[in-house]
């Protein structure tokens, strides 16, 4: 999507804040949903959580491409938040369950890199697409893709796992499990921790925007740097990840952040692709890994029965906390300028420093 926003922002006259809207919706229809999907990951098949999740969210883009107007890409974006919402409760936890705590931050970190790299190929491929078939057409090839692959997850081989839905003692159990979660304190600081990280989620999805209205770059220079920037934060995951496992997860989290603390505050000052590239290089690499570090000592620090739960309940801040965060930057974008906006995000890393420091 980031990269179709420029598309957006010029066909439908739309300001920073309606595409920070766009990006909340998504992002809060997924969370809102995340709870009640990583307690269902108890008692029904993974594979269908995530299969008929795709095809959902793959059809409602299709929707979005077929949308005439700012009102119906809206609904779209809704609706596509939906299906997205068994994606990452479901799959944290079953990594959770399967390494153990010196393997833990890797295996995390590996399967945010594999979304990282379909982050990187997605926008790669739709910038040389865009200016051949438009935004509409290049949306509804992938969301093809999207159902193609949504189809196979529902074939794929996997042990039922015990237990079974029984209604209202179930949603007993749910409320429980979350209270239980709560009385640890450990668990309440990261969760803080989130909620802080949480108010920097999405701003990458303004970097194209950024780089073509404010910088004058055409959409192909602007996919590009954006793409250089989710490369580089490909291999960062499991970097990061490798290296909590053999450090405290608490440094590592304070390091990466404070060098993207600085870096986010340098970055208006870069007005070419001279000086961009290796910037957004590096803010890739320190910006995009620390998210499983995080997943791996919530893992650490509660039971494996209550995986399922914790993992939605964080994922469920993340996403509708994080929703909020491409508004305020599209405000300050309309209001002050790129420069305020990306001070903000500046801001929000160093007090994600201080919040980390005391996850001990």
């Amino acid at each position: 999507m980031p990269v179709l926003y420029p598309l957006l922002i010029s066909e439908f006259g739309l300001q920073y804040s309606a595409v920070g809207l766009l990006v909340m919706t998504y992002r809060l229809t997924s969370g809102a949903f995340q709870l009640l999907m990583g307690f269902m990951g108890r008692f029904l098949r993974r594979k269908v959580l995530l299969g008929v999740g795709m095809i959902w969210q793959a059809l409602a883009n299709a929707f979005l491409g077929f949308s005439p107007g700012f009102d119906q890409i809206l609904v779209a974006r809704s609706l596509a938040g939906v299906g997205a919402s068994p994606q990452h409760p479901t799959g944290s936890s079953y990594i959770a369950e399967t390494f153990n705590s010196k393997q833990l931050g890797r295996a995390l970190g590996i399967n945010i890199g594999a979304a990282s790299f379909g982050r990187f190929i997605a926008p790669l491929a739709a910038s040389f697409l865009l200016p051949i078939i438009g935004w509409r057409s290049t949306l509804l090839a992938f969301s093809a893709l999207g159902l193609v692959v949504g189809i196979g997850f529902l074939f794929i081989k996997e042990n039922k796992r015990p237990g079974s839905w029984s209604g209202a003692s179930s949603l007993k159990e749910l409320g429980k499990g979350v209270r239980d979660i709560f009385r640890n304190r450990l668990v309440v600081i990261v969760m803080v921790v989130e909620t802080v990280m949480a108010f920097r989620v999405g701003i990458s999805d303004f970097l194209p925007t950024y780089f073509s209205d404010a910088l004058g770059m055409s959409s192909v220079s602007a996919g590009l740097l954006f793409t250089g920037f989710l490369v580089a934060g490909l291999p960062a995951p499991y970097f990061w990840g490798l290296l909590s496992d053999r450090l405290e997860r608490r440094l590592v989290v304070m390091i990466a952040m404070g060098a993207a603390a600085a870096l986010w505050f340098l970055l208006p000052l870069a007005k070419n692709s001279v000086l961009l590239l290796p910037l957004l290089l590096v803010l890739g690499f320190v910006g995009q890994g620390v998210g499983g570090v995080i997943q791996a000592f919530v893992a650490e620090v509660t039971e494996p029965e209550n995986r399922d739960i914790i993992f939605g309940v964080y994922f469920t801040l993340a996403f509708t906390i994080g929703s909020i965060s491409p508004v305020i930057f599209g405000l300050l974008a309309d209001a002050y300028g790129f420069q305020s906006a990306f001070l903000y995000v500046s801001t929000v890393s160093i007090l994600a420093v201080a919040a980390a420091y005391h996850l001990k």
